[in-house]
């Protein structure tokens, strides 16, 4: 089955979203449980008993979608499986195309937990995150690595017993058999930080304890998993319990995989690098060759020229002059841009 804790915090991100959905359905398309944003809103005439179905939520030619789909992830043992569905919005009833992944929690494969989005261009970002993050930056991050299923896994770390907890999925990742998860029940997550990224992870959730959580903890550093594979993450975190001291007790975060993020930045990085020294070379050749234009110009001068000759010779000087100033000029504008770059790729 699956990780409930980590589908819990997930469900949760749902409810106190104003733009995630949820829904919980059984096997036959009734609806268990949902957030507001889904069914018909009931009249003082209906019964607070009455049952809400599928149709009364999607488009009813959607059922043997989900239901496809469904019985597909259970014959192939995937503990998950996505679908878009026709949302209908009450009591316009116009419809809304939205994205779904739905997660098995029966053992008989029936009922399942869904987490929707509306499949929309704009990305709405004034969402709860539950007891993770406050702040719009940290939010748009989240949400943005969440519709991409950036989402590694949850993590959970008491600092007084010094004991740390990830989700089974996170252990997955990190290199961890199943037998090993049951086995040895607590893996801790810290044990797999870079080294070269371990001290600059412990300033920055110093520096959200000594703020009292008024800095949110975030942080871009990379895990090696058993495999000696290294995959870079941004940790996000927040401390959700403090004891009568004033000091952490319990802090709770997730991890995002940016590895290709940081794949592309390293290209561009390098990329940028050769192309600006490339362009400094060519430019600085460039004015070399005007120099020696000029130079033979002055020499030409010295010697008897008709008017016809000497009115040529002014004009390439001319045009040589303004030649030189356009590569200066551009040189100069390549050296500015290039630092102003350069401080923007510079490693957090």
């Amino acid at each position: 089955m699956q990780d409930w804790d980590a589908i819990q915090v997930l469900s949760q991100l749902a409810i106190t979203s104003e733009y995630f959905l949820q829904v919980t359905l059984n096997k036959s398309g009734k609806v268990l449980s949902s957030d507001s944003g889904l069914g018909p809103v009931p009249s003082l005439f209906d019964s607070k008993e009455k049952p809400i179905e599928f149709s009364d939520c999607f488009l009813a030619s959607d059922w043997s979608k989900y239901e496809n789909q469904r019985i597909k992830a259970w014959k192939s043992s995937h503990q998950s499986f996505m679908v878009d569905l026709q949302k209908i919005n009450h009591p316009e009833e116009s419809t809304t195309l939205t994205k779904w992944e739905f997660f098995f929690i029966s053992e008989d494969y029936g009922t399942c937990l869904g987490i929707g989005h509306p499949v929309e261009p704009m990305r709405p970002y004034n969402l709860g995150l539950g007891e993770f993050i406050d702040g719009t930056t940290a939010n748009n991050e989240i949400v943005d690595s969440l519709l991409e299923n950036k989402l590694l896994g949850f993590w959970d770390f008491a600092p007084e017993e010094r004991q740390d907890y990830i989700s089974t999925g996170l252990a997955h990742m990190l290199g961890y058999t199943p037998e090993e998860i049951g086995k040895e029940g607590k893996i801790s997550w810290q044990k797999h930080i870079h080294p070269e990224d371990y001290q600059g992870l412990l300033k920055d959730l110093a520096n959200h304890f000594k703020t009292t959580g008024s800095i949110p903890f975030r942080r871009e550093f990379r895990i090696i998993s058993k495999g000696n594979q290294t995959a870079w993450v941004i940790g996000f975190g927040k401390t959700t319990k403090w004891n009568e001291n004033g000091l952490p007790s319990r802090v709770q975060g997730l991890l995002i995989d940016i590895t290709e993020k940081k794949k592309q930045e390293i290209w561009m990085r390098e990329h940028h690098y050769f192309l600006r020294d490339l362009a400094f070379q060519q430019s600085h050749s460039l004015r070399a060759r005007v120099a020696n234009i000029l130079g033979i110009l002055e020499i030409l001068d010295t010697e008897h020229q008709t008017t016809e000759s000497r009115k040529l010779l002014d004009i390439i000087r001319k045009e040589t002059q303004l030649l030189d100033q356009s590569l200066k000029k551009s040189i100069k504008e390549s050296v500015l841009q290039n630092e102003s770059w350069e401080r923007g790729i510079k490693p957090s």
